[in-house]
């Protein structure tokens, strides 16, 4: 009786270290590269050495969240641009021979857009 209790024990001993095993890093090395988000960083070895469809959809994640950020600061400059022009304090020069503040929202309300739409992959970049 005491035997077969010791082997019980130590066979739930060994599958709690498997089962634990491989909850905590046991895993083909596939699994953790596909994990690993695409950042600028790593886009360009993303790009070279996506293989299958997740990689290609990580990548495409990545554009459309800068795409995001990039509307993020069209509406940001879009409404700087429309508190300066009711103030009317945006439209002088600070510094001559240059644009104006309304302008230089303006430009980087364009610049931003082109962002936007070239982080489309639809088809819907217009």
């Amino acid at each position: 009786m005491f035997l077969s209790q010791q082997i019980r024990k130590r066979s739930l001993g060994i599958a709690l270290t498997l089962v634990t095993a491989l909850m905590f890093g046991l895993r083909p090395d596939h699994t953790a590269a596909a994990i690993e988000p695409v950042t600028s960083k790593n886009l360009k070895q993303k790009i070279l050495s996506a293989k299958t469809v997740e990689d290609h959809k990580a990548i495409a994640a990545y554009y459309r969240a800068e795409g995001a950020k990039a509307q993020a600061k069209v509406t940001e400059h879009q409404g700087m641009a429309e508190a300066y022009r009711k103030t009317g304090i945006g439209t002088a020069s600070k510094i001559p021979n240059s644009p104006g503040t309304v302008e230089h929202c303006n430009h980087l309300v364009k610049t931003y857009q082109s962002l936007v739409r070239g982080s489309r992959h639809d088809g819907q970049g217009t």
